[in-house]
Order: structure tokens, then sequence, then C-alpha cells
């Protein structure tokens, strides 16, 4: 292959990978491809799957990688081909862009003066050199602070505004590649997992949710206290954590955790996600003597024995079932009476009509629950969050340099003629056509007036569509 073939596959493969076309294409892909990723659920185990989906798709669809799409090859090679393309698209513009911040070329000949969109004419009495000082206070309050350039006996002047919004769009192009970034930082350095921790329990790693293995967290988290509260219905209304962290066996910090008020230590967050019962402290029992109908209230612990007032005979509170044979919450309890052997039975905290039936000289209800909860802890670390956040900042400055502002120029152009000063305005605006028209509209009609300008009637208002 000569050098000019070669030379010329390289400018066919540049200028395709600078197409706004393949920036198009790739957006579309991507966006059809993330539909995919909403409706099929990402890291589910397979018994989840398979629950949903037949065995012949489950594994069409873990080949292709919509299981976990996000980390599959195929969508990572169509990020980076779309870092690619944005970078290639900014290099080949930029250089037509970076133009406007070098300094404008005053004075400008004949034929880009008459190429201007907008341009006006006035006739003012007096010399140019007289007149220069006032035509820049003007068009430095109405405008911008302009540049002058004096070659008598001709005069220029040049003043812009909004030259950023040149920018606008090489920062959005920069936040988009931030974002990326930041986003498979996260992916490859970060985790997400569970943990479930009881009252008074320690977690060291948490169960990751994507590969199911466990991720030590290097610190160790412990629970102290679990509290939740309930609406009238018997719905939730708040649950909290007041967990500590503890390098080796020493405190660092001891905070809650709720609902959308996360924890984060060493760069990992805990928010608070599930809550279930792990079992019971100690239960309130009313025992009823059948012979005496003498009632006496216990609080009794779990797995302590305590005697029962009065008699020989001791409880002992074995078992806790949250929903024993969808009855509803139930204990299991042995009693204890010398040289016989103990009595097992269940006491449900829903149906005492049960205890009533059973024979024994001991009738036993419920009065308390003291629930032993545990909390069920989401913890992720994503250490490109900032970057993805800097992404996002720097997007917003570019829509706003897009959306908001327009680099506007003005020109001015002082010459004599026929011992009168002869004041030319031109102007152009990339953006925003129709607010520059009434701008410059503005600004012609206030420099006539303050510099005591007569228009002159064969070049009124010239504007070329």
């Amino acid at each position: 292959m000569s050098k000019n073939e070669e030379k010329g596959v390289f400018i066919s493969l540049w200028d395709g990978l600078s197409s706004l076309r393949l920036t198009i294409a790739l957006l579309i892909i991507l966006a059809v491809v993330s539909i995919f990723g909403t409706f099929i659920p990402q890291n589910a185990s397979p018994a989840e799957y398979l629950k949903v989906y037949k065995l012949s798709t489950y594994k069409i669809l873990k080949i292709l990688g919509f299981l976990d799409m996000y980390h599959a090859g195929w969508f990572v090679f169509l990020l980076a081909l779309l870092s690619l393309n944005l970078i290639a698209c900014s290099l080949k513009r930029f250089r037509v862009t970076w133009r406007f911040f070098s300094p404008p070329r005053v004075p400008l000949e004949e034929a880009p003066w008459q190429t201007f969109p907008w341009r006006k004419k006035f006739f003012h009495k007096g010399l140019p050199a007289e007149r220069i000082a006032h035509y820049r206070e003007a068009l430095s309050r109405t405008f911008s602070q302009p540049q002058t350039l004096d070659e008598p006996p001709a005069y220029y002047l040049f003043a812009e505004k909004g030259k950023l919004s040149r920018l606008g769009a090489y920062f959005i192009h920069l936040s988009i590649l931030i974002i990326l970034a930041g986003a498979l930082i996260g992916s490859i350095f970060g985790f997400r997992g569970n943990v479930n921790i009881e009252e008074g329990e320690t977690a060291t790693q948490v169960v990751l949710r994507s590969r199911g293995m466990v991720q030590p967290l290097g610190f160790r988290v412990r629970l102290e206290k679990f509290n939740v509260s309930f609406y009238p219905s018997g719905a939730p209304k708040e649950f909290k954590s007041t967990v500590t962290i503890l390098e080796g066996d020493r405190p660092i910090l001891t905070e809650p955790i709720l609902v959308n008020h996360p924890l984060t230590y060493k760069g990992i967050s805990f928010y608070q996600s599930s809550y279930g019962l792990a079992g019971v402290q100690k239960a309130v029992l009313a025992v009823k003597d059948r012979n005496s109908q003498k009632e006496v209230n216990l609080s009794v612990q779990m797995g302590t024995q305590i005697a029962i007032p009065g008699s020989s005979y001791t409880l002992l509170l074995a078992r806790f079932t949250p929903d024993f044979q969808r009855m509803g919450p139930a204990f299991q309890l042995f009693l204890f009476a010398p040289n016989h052997p103990p009595e097992n039975f269940w006491v449900f905290l829903e149906h005492p009509e049960f205890e009533e039936k059973r024979p024994g000289p001991y009738q036993i209800a419920i009065r308390e629950i003291e629930p032993r909860y545990y909390s069920g802890l989401q913890v992720t670390k994503d250490p490109g969050v900032e970057m993805v956040w800097v992404g996002c900042f720097l997007m917003m400055v570019g829509f706003y340099l897009v959306f908001f502002l327009s680099h506007r120029r003005i020109w001015a152009r002082v010459t004599e003629r026929e011992r009168q000063t002869l004041v030319e305005l031109a102007g152009s605006s990339h953006r925003d056509q129709v607010g520059f028209e009434k701008e410059f509209e503005k600004i012609g009609q206030i420099f006539q007036e303050k510099t005591g300008g007569i228009r002159e009637e064969s070049a009124e208002s010239e504007k070329q569509l």
C-alpha cells in the first residue's frame, strides 16, 4: 500500500470517527439497549430469572450479556467508541472555534464587511478625530468596551459579548467524557452489597449483589439499637439504625442511619433499606393458676428459666416463631415440675383459645413482646461519584453557554466624507438571530441619538437575508 493510499485510509477513518452520523447512531443504539436494561432485572440470582423466563431464554440473555448489561464487554465498547467519537468531533472543530479567541481582524476589508447580515450608516457633523471618543463611549455604554484601531483618516471600533458561548459544546462533550470516566472508575473499583446485622451484633463484610461474593469492609460495624414506629394501620412509619464504627476495638463514631440519610465512612456509604424480626429479647406472660384462678405477670427472657411465684413450677421460654403455621407469633414453652417430665407446648399471641383447651395446672397468655430486630443495610462504595458530579456541573455550564448565551459582535468604521463623519455599523451573532436583531436596532438608535447622527437615506438599515 502506497503512502497516499495509507493517508487516504487514515483520513477516511478519521472522517468516520468524527462524523455526527456516528454520534447519532451510537446514541440511538445506547438508548435502545438501555431500554432492555431497564425492563430486564440486572444482577439477580438465577432462581429469580427462572421464575420469569424459560431456561433457554435465560441462557440466551446470559450469553448476550443482558443480565449484567452495564458491565458487558459490548456495552463498554459502545461507550468507548462514543468517547472516541466525542474527542474526534471536538478536535476536528476546535481549530475553527479557536480563531474566535484570536485577535479580530480590524480593520476589515470591504468584501467581508458586505457579508455581515446587519449594517447601518450614519452621517455626523465634524471630523472623525473629533467624534471618535463619543463613538467609543456610546458603544461601551450600549454594548461592551470596544477595541480601537486608529489609522487616520479612518478609525475602527470592535466590541463583542458572549464569546465563551462558542465553547458550550466542548463543555458538554467534556462533561460526558468525565461522567463516563467516573462511572467506569466506580464500576471497576467500587462495589454494591447488602448486610443484615442484629442488635448488638457486628459485621465486617458485605455480600455483593452482582456476584454473590463477600467484600471485606476494613473496619467493623456494630448495630447498637434499631427503632421502628408504625402508623395506626400497622404500616412502618420510620425505622432507624444506630450503628457504631469500630477500628479494631476502638469506637470511631456512633450515628443513626435513616432512609435517605446514609452514613459514610472511608468512602463507604450505608443506607437503611430493610429490617426484620430476628427474635425476641423478652416477653411478658400472664400465668393463671387454674385451681385458684390467681394470675401473675412474669417478665421472661429467652432461654432463661424462671420460677412461678408460690409454686414449685418453673417456665422456660425456648423458642419464638414470627408466624407459626400461618397462625401468627408463637412461643415454645417448657413447664418444669419436680419429679415430673417437662411439659412442652406452644402459646399463640393471636389465638388464646388454644391455651384454654390445653390441660395442665396453668393457663398462659402472651401480654407483651419485646422484639429483637435485625437491620438490612445497603452498602455502596463508588470512588468515581465525585467525577460524575464534576461532569454534571460542567454539563450544566455547557447547557447554559449553549442555550442562554450567543457570541455577538459589533464593528464600527469611522471615515471622513465631504467634511463630515461617516459611521458604519455592522454586527453578527452565531445564535439567537431574532434577539440580536432587536439589540442591534436598539444600539443603532441609541448610537444615533447620543452622537447626534443623521441616518443616510440611501443606506437605511441594511439586512441581508
